[in-house]
């Protein structure tokens, strides 16, 4: 085991190797509920940057999922190949170049690589992310959703619908809804992408007042 680790963290799969594990932290927090997985994706307020980041995306066929899934299909892709070409490949270079200078041509190769691997295995991911149009996602007002979150805050929160669709959902400001609550979609702030909730017990006691 200890050698494993020796091996995993020397040059060049370390710069896979730590990435990685950061990701691997994050997917468990994610998984807990206690972060958003779209969190490196921005929240829409410069248009221009939000749009360039798409089109670079786009250019490398990791457009239609979250950043966070990108980046952890390039680290494992990357991983795997550094590893492999340092046992197998690199000792084929021995006296010719030196360690370092194969190491960074494994780094690179390894992105190489990665990079179209990853953007194949996350076509069939795209479903579960797909992004409808401002008209549509309005459309979607009264959707009753699931939260995933651990809460729901005006800041911070997530919810799933029946068909499986995963929404950036907040809370009016003060209130907090807990996970598992069922929740309505109210209203959808176009600038930030995201959609008011309340829970689906206080939008049916507030029309049963306003019928009374």
């Amino acid at each position: 085991m200890d050698l494993f680790l020796d091996y995993i963290f020397s040059f060049p799969i370390v710069a896979f190797t730590v990435p990685l594990m950061i990701m691997i932290v994050f997917w468990i927090i994610a998984l807990l509920g206690a972060i958003d997985i779209e969190i490196l994706d921005g929240s829409g307020d410069t248009e221009s940057s939000e749009g360039t980041g798409s089109s670079f995306l786009e250019s490398l066929g990791l457009d239609g999922v979250p950043l966070t899934v990108a980046i952890t299909l390039i680290e494992l892709y990357g991983f795997v190949f550094a590893y492999l070409a340092k046992k197998y490949i690199s000792p084929l270079f021995d006296g010719v170049i030196t360690a370092t200078a194969t190491g960074l041509i494994i780094v690179v190769l390894a992105f190489v690589v990665a990079i179209p691997l990853a953007a194949i295995s996350s076509k069939p991911m795209r479903q579960f992310f797909k992004t409808h149009e401002a008209i549509q996602k309005s459309e979607l007002i009264g959707t009753v959703c699931t939260v995933t979150t651990q809460t729901v805050t005006e800041s911070f929160g997530q919810a799933r619908a029946e068909d499986g669709m995963i929404y950036s959902v907040r809370t009016s400001p003060g209130e907090v809804i807990p996970g598992g609550s069922l929740v309505v979609l109210i209203d959808f702030d176009k600038e930030k992408d995201i959609y008011i909730v309340v829970t689906e017990s206080e939008l049916m006691g507030t029309h049963s007042i306003q019928h009374n």
